[in-house]
């Protein structure tokens, strides 16, 4: 197995069970225990887990690049993708919010479909880009490199002259308490002013993001209409969400 996919099953590893212990990865990955210690500490020196004595612990991550973030989970992200296909086709004007399961959702679009979809995801865009009924509007503004998408103040004017019948909002932490947060201020503006666009929201959010909390707020957790997530989330969790008014499909 090559470092890559290394990295990327211990990330999921711990993501998913908010741990990952040497000891288990290298029966797993059939690897010695230095070959993992040595992947840990690279993954640590990024910022992307915490190193522990024996392992390494989730944290609310914020620095994984898109291009990593593509082959996280990327099978769950599929599945949870097709859930939200049947909402989308009721509307003629989508607006797609950047995000690797975003992209997967934009990728599942049926052919069939014929309306309008507007993004700040240059990835979505191209993704569109050989459906053949879909017209395609780009959002622009300054390109973030980390996150692949269109931001800044232009971005958040150019938002603030649309409406779209549902958006389907971009979420890497959400609280059913505390609320959709972001790491970034401006990245919080501008999700704010899409909910503020939108007659409906929706969101495809892997279990991993249900939970927690970052530095800025977007909106309350009520601002969703649609929660789609994992059948495995626990049931107290989805019924805290649903307790907020909250459809939530798995």
């Amino acid at each position: 197995m090559l470092k890559k996919e290394r990295h990327i099953y211990i990330l999921n590893k711990v993501q998913s069970d908010g741990r990952a212990l040497v000891s288990e990865l290298t029966k797993e990955l059939k690897v010695k225990e230095d070959t993992i210690r040595k992947d840990m500490q690279e993954l640590s020196a990024k910022g992307l887990i915490k190193r522990v004595h024996g392992g390494a612990l989730s944290i609310v991550n914020d620095k994984v690049d898109f291009n990593t973030r593509i082959d996280q989970n990327a099978k769950v992200k599929e599945e949870l993708a097709k859930l939200a296909v049947p909402i989308l086709e009721k509307a003629d004007v989508l607006f797609i919010d950047g995000g690797t399961t975003n992209l997967k959702l934009a990728e599942k679009l049926p052919q069939s479909y014929k309306g309008r979809v507007l993004t700040n995801s240059p990835s979505v865009a191209f993704a569109l880009s050989n459906h053949p009924h879909v017209q395609i509007y780009v959002i622009g503004g300054e390109f973030n490199k980390t996150s692949h998408v269109n931001t800044g103040s232009y971005t958040i004017k150019e938002i603030e002259r649309i409406h779209v019948e549902l958006c389907v909002l971009g979420i890497s932490s959400i609280d059913s308490n505390l609320g959709i947060t972001v790491p970034l201020f401006e990245e919080s503006l501008l999700k704010s002013q899409l909910i503020k666009q939108s007659s409906q929201i929706l969101s495809v959010v892997t279990k991993e993001k249900l939970e927690k909390v970052s530095t800025f707020f977007v909106e309350k957790s009520n601002a969703l209409d649609f929660l789609i997530t994992e059948k495995s989330v626990p049931a107290n969790i989805i019924d805290a969400y649903k307790q907020n008014g909250i459809k939530v499909l798995q």
